[in-house]
């Protein structure tokens, strides 16, 4: 399966999914204009992904701002990411990065992870 590796830029975040180095990470702002069409492309590929995915699979959140649109994405991802734990009863970890002082960012992941069946790891980072 090809990478997925896209360059983060003002508005739209970074992607780096790599299953031969079981890599996923999401970085950087995500406010896109056409939320839909940016996104779509990346849930395609977590879909091709859960048909063959990892035993393990950790994903990586590491947003330092993203909007409501985005909100409703990342839900369809972690819902895609559900699937391969309870189709294809395999591991998976969301590990949600945010800043100390950043209680919002800490308050959206600990929402998310109420709202999913996939175990969460909170992570404390100094920087983005």
């Amino acid at each position: 399966m090809e990478a997925l590796i896209i360059a983060a830029t003002q508005e739209t975040p970074g992607v780096n999914f790599d299953k031969e180095q079981n890599k996923f990470l999401l970085f950087g702002k995500s406010f896109p204009e056409e939320v839909k069409s940016f996104f779509d492309p990346i849930i395609y590929w977590l879909q091709e992904y859960e048909a063959n995915a990892n035993d393990e699979t950790k994903f990586e959140i590491r947003l330092e701002y993203f909007n409501s649109a985005t909100s409703t994405m990342l839900l369809e991802i972690f819902y895609t990411l559900e699937k391969i734990i309870c189709d294809r009863e395999k591991k998976v970890v969301v590990v949600w990065n945010y800043l100390e002082e950043d209680d919002d960012m800490l308050e959206v992941g600990t929402e998310y992870s109420e709202m999913i069946e996939i175990p969460f790891e909170f992570n404390v980072i100094q920087d983005y």
